[in-house]
């Protein structure tokens, strides 16, 4: 199984996650996340993949409520429970 690093800009904040490498890059992920108690997904878009496969930069776009049973489900569960 091939790893990826992915490296989440988010203003002055950056995390790195890891997830399975895929046939191109994702151009954008989707992170679990939580706003005063409420679920959110923060979306991150793909800015730099010149380093394909092994690293990739995204930069925060956008926060989104969270829908349970939607597909953001599924990528939540991919990346984890990471937070800013």
């Amino acid at each position: 199984m091939d790893i990826v690093l992915a490296v989440l800009e988010r203003g002055d904040v950056a995390y790195e996650i890891e997830f399975e490498r895929t046939s191109e890059p994702p151009f954008e992920l989707r992170v679990p996340s939580h706003i005063g108690g409420a679920a959110v997904v923060d979306v991150f878009d793909l800015v730099d993949s010149s380093e394909w496969p092994v690293l990739l930069r995204y930069a925060f776009a956008e926060c989104v409520p969270a829908v349970m049973g939607s597909p953001d489900d599924l990528n939540a569960e991919d990346l984890g429970d990471a937070e800013l």
